[in-house]
């Protein structure tokens, strides 16, 4: 089969995925007037967020062999429209298990998403294509970023996010007509139920995997350091830009825009330049560093920096904090054990998420602590150089 409209399905369903993450990321500012809430509530949302998305990654490969990529894609859609719909409601808790359905939602745009891309891709395009996938990331975040404030301003938080909604309903329909060849080869003898999920085996598995090939765990651990800053970026700049440095919400969320877009065409290039220029494994130290340095740099912003200049370090941020998931992913399948695809791709993203899950949590005590978030971003980009510890000891011990 072509690659082509597979590449877009699993586009498709990433954007509208990630546009389902950034919700409360992205209405923060109104939600924590309308409950009381302070800003340390964001992290937790954001934490519940992702161990909903490492759920399913560590549970839920059997759902991918049995059902086939596409239609886990679109299940993960129909849970992704419920947790959505609980956000409404006006309980904490409602809040609470919206945000992790979501990141259910999220989950099978990774294994289900790479598995499809690993059988298709040509092998001298795969880190761009990986990248191109990886792009609905940045994409939902501009679409999330430029739609959800002007939508609150005219329905309110609440009407906003019963029209994003919808978006699940139009991807699910819009893959359904590659279901069937994309789903050929699913296991239909498999069994679903609670043991195949939550066996120790079919637990462990995802994470056990990443021991039997020579390079996965230093790459996921970096990805897990990068992925701390880059957590950072997302659940907290919107709110920042409109509490400490006195933007509307509207100008807010044209920030976060502005760095998701540059990075829409930031993943393509690394993609690229990983492909055919540098080696992946110094394209991602080089991101680590630049990672690194911007989060330094947004520390030390305030007020009284003219808007431009904070507009201009989100938009390097776009390529610095938020441009290497793909050359990470495609590392990782490259060096995949055979027929080990969607396990794989599922322990390397759980390193990942578990550096959103611990890193949002963290900067909200930080903040509170410190009285403002300027540290915590200070902390972050900390964080964030660790990731070199492991991808120079994989190049030292390639080199020899």
């Amino acid at each position: 089969m072509p690659w082509f409209a597979p590449l877009a399905a699993v586009l498709v369903i990433q954007t509208t995925a990630t546009i389902l993450s950034r919700i409360v990321a992205t209405l923060a500012p109104p939600m924590l007037a309308a409950h009381g809430w302070s800003a340390g509530m964001i992290g937790w949302l954001s934490a519940l967020n992702t161990a909903g998305s490492v759920a399913f990654l560590l549970a839920g490969t059997p759902l991918i062999y049995r059902l086939g990529s596409i239609r886990s894609l679109q299940g993960g859609m129909a849970v992704g429209v419920l947790g959505a719909l609980m956000l409404v409601l006006p309980l904490p808790a409602a809040a609470l298990a919206g945000s992790f359905l979501m990141g259910l939602c999220y989950g099978p745009s990774v294994s289900g998403g790479g598995d499809i891309l690993q059988r298709l891709a040509p092998p001298q395009h795969r880190n761009l294509l990986f990248s191109i996938k990886q792009a609905g990331v940045p994409l939902g975040g501009v679409l999330a970023g430029l739609a959800l404030p002007f939508a609150a301003a005219a329905l309110g938080w609440r009407g906003a996010i019963l029209a994003v909604a919808l978006l699940p309903v139009l991807s699910i329909l819009a893959v359904q007509p590659m279901r069937a060849g994309l789903d050929a080869g699913r296991d239909r003898t498999r069994r679903l139920d609670a043991k195949s999920f939550l066996s120790p085996g079919n637990l462990l598995r995802p994470l056990s995997v990443l021991g039997r090939a020579p390079g996965l765990v230093p790459i996921g651990l970096a990805g897990c350091c990068m992925a701390i800053g880059q957590g950072a970026w997302f659940a907290f700049l919107v709110t920042y830009a409109a509490i400490e440095l006195h933007f509307t919400l509207p100008m807010a969320g044209a920030l976060f825009a502005t760095m998701q877009m540059v990075s829409i065409g930031g993943r393509m290039l690394l993609g690229w330049v990983s492909d055919r220029v540098l080696p992946g494994l110094l394209v991602l130290r080089c991101c680590a560093l630049a990672s690194a340095a911007a989060t330094g740099a947004l520390a030390l912003s305030g007020p009284h920096w003219p808007a431009w200049t904070v507009f201009a370090l989100a938009a390097l941020a776009g390529i610095a904090v938020s441009s290497w998931n793909g050359v990470q992913n495609a590392e990782m399948a490259r060096l995949a054990p055979p027929g080990m695809i969607a396990e794989t791709m599922a322990g390397g993203t759980i390193l990942i998420f578990l550096g959103y899950i611990v890193g949002p949590p963290v900067f909200g005590a930080v903040t509170l602590l410190a009285g403002g978030m300027g540290t915590a971003f200070m902390v972050n980009a900390a964080a964030t150089l660790l990731a070199l510890v492991p991808l120079t000891w994989l190049s030292i011990r390639r080199s020899r």
